[in-house]
């Protein structure tokens, strides 16, 4: 199993003298664009290092070649699709459905018809994915692996107010407006005037672009987030102007920085927290600090007491800007769980949980491991594509019929 890049980002114990230079770097645009996997945004990203062990759909291509006719059950390859039909029927007995779509067997389909239209079928798919399974499932096509669509470097940018929303740097027209836009913005870093700088103008945020991690945020507040739990810094140092900063005492509910009238103090104060993360607090002694091992979970700072030890540490991170220890004092930070353990025990939190789900759920969130699918119980396995039970070895499960074991391997081994 793998973490996540969070300690070699930075260190969670970084000096105070460092956080300039995490801030200047942070805050400087980036250079160039980052490449990016077209087709992954509904994939979640698995850890994959053992998939050459047992994916080799692409060997056996010629230079140049895209696809080829091919039995599913020996592999053999074929020169067309009638000699498919044929090699089924006389060697494996299998007899081709009176109802199949092909209308005319002696015409190939274009792998890259921009439509997703098959011609011998006279059929049209709503996309490439379920065209291309129409392609392996009824014309037994063995199609090589799409490559991955890199931005060009430093060449070609989009234009953000583009009226036919075409992306020039990956060649993709969208049908939405705001699609488009979320996709410059996001895997560009371009937005246009309207754009930026009306969306920026409360928090003064234009790019979710951190350069520490090369890693740029789905929004705002996911960007929020990463600055202060990943480099411990609040986001308030980098943005925002203190002369420009909201009075919380304005008695005409008035915020200076988006130049706007609120209509009444609970809405004025609803504002505050969602747009600048400014929080309601009284310190009647400015001079005291929170003592953050109160316990009766006492703020002496705002002279408020809240009713658990949780909410107690919320309102010291995100009022007082503390950055707390972990509460567990039994934590080894130095091990990781076994993600696959039978007992569903956590022996670094020294903690058990009931189900298989929820304890995978706590080795993602509080350990940050990269896990496989939820079903692999073995992922050192090989797995047989062929197999005629349909059993797939690193799941140890059998299914009944060979479309859902295929579909499982395209879902969670991405064969």
């Amino acid at each position: 199993m793998k973490l996540r890049d969070r300690q070699k980002r930075v260190s969670n114990d970084i000096k105070q003298e460092d956080k300039k230079a995490v801030i200047d770097l942070i805050n400087t645009p980036s250079s160039a664009p980052n490449e990016s996997n077209a087709y992954s945004f509904n994939i979640k990203q698995e850890d994959t290092k053992n998939d050459s062990s047992f994916l080799q759909q692409d060997d056996g291509f010629e230079e140049g070649e895209d696809y080829h006719y091919g039995c599913d059950i020996c592999n053999q390859r074929m020169p067309n699709l009638k000699s498919v039909l044929q090699h089924r029927n006389s060697t494996h007995n299998v007899k081709e459905l009176r109802n199949r779509r092909i209308k005319d067997i002696n015409m190939e389909p274009d792998v890259h018809d921009p439509n997703f239209y098959c011609r011998p079928c006279d059929a049209n798919y709503k996309g490439r994915g379920k065209y291309r399974n129409h392609l392996r499932n009824v014309h037994f096509m063995v199609l090589k692996t799409i490559p991955k669509r890199t931005i060009p470097q430093n060449i070609i940018l989009p234009d953000p107010d583009d009226p036919n929303q075409y992306c020039r740097a990956c060649d993709h027209t969208y049908v939405q407006k705001s699609s488009y836009k979320q996709h410059c913005r996001y895997m560009h870093g371009m937005t246009s005037v309207k754009f930026g700088t009306a969306k920026s103008k409360p928090d003064g945020i234009a790019d979710t672009y951190c350069k520490i991690c090369d890693l740029r945020l789905a929004s705002k507040s996911s960007y929020k987030i990463h600055l202060f739990s990943i480099h411990k810094i609040d986001w308030r140092q980098i943005y925002q102007n203190p002369e420009n900063m909201p009075d919380v005492n304005d008695p005409n509910f008035y915020c200076c920085a988006c130049e706007r009238k609120l209509a009444n103090k609970k809405g004025f104060k609803t504002h505050l927290i969602l747009v600048h993360s400014i929080y309601p607090s009284t310190p009647k002694k400015i001079d005291l600090e929170p003592d953050t091992d109160d316990p009766n979970n006492n703020c002496r700072a705002c002279e408020k007491n809240y009713i658990s030890r949780s909410k107690y540490r919320n309102h010291l991170r995100l009022v007082h800007h503390i950055d707390l220890p972990p509460l567990k004092r039994n934590v080894n930070l130095g091990s990781l769980p076994d993600p696959n353990d039978p007992h569903h025990y956590c022996s670094v939190c020294k903690k058990p949980y009931k189900t298989r789900a929820k304890y995978r759920f706590h080795c993602r969130i509080a350990h940050f491991m990269l896990l496989d699918y939820h079903s692999i119980s073995n992922p050192n396995a090989t797995i047989d594509m062929n197999h005629p039970e349909h059993y797939c070895a690193q799941c140890e499960y059998y299914y009944v019929n060979k479309t859902c074991f295929r579909e499982h391997l395209r879902r969670a081994h991405n064969i």
